[in-house]
């Protein structure tokens, strides 16, 4: 049972590290700003938090997932690269 729990470890913590290192380059259409992006769970969906340059205070986020290769906000497109 010892080897089943490591095994399984081992497989999760190797799949962490591919999603982490193979992030999606976002890049923000004019007026707006990227301010973070974070993995959702253990699978390849990631949480992108922006905002316009001239309301940082105010949020916003969409979820992506690897077959994501743009997003609309409104009539603005935000472009996502996969590695």
């Amino acid at each position: 049972m010892g080897f089943l729990k490591k095994a399984l470890g081992i497989g999760l913590g190797v799949k962490t590290y591919h999603n982490v290192f193979n992030r999606p380059v976002i890049t923000a259409p004019p007026g707006y700003v990227v301010l973070g992006q974070r993995q959702k769970g253990l699978g390849s969906r990631w949480v992108v938090t922006y905002a316009k340059k001239h309301q940082m205070n105010v949020k916003s986020t969409f979820t992506i997932g690897p077959n994501t290769t743009a997003m609309n906000v409104g009539c603005n497109k935000f472009r996502i690269d996969w590695p």
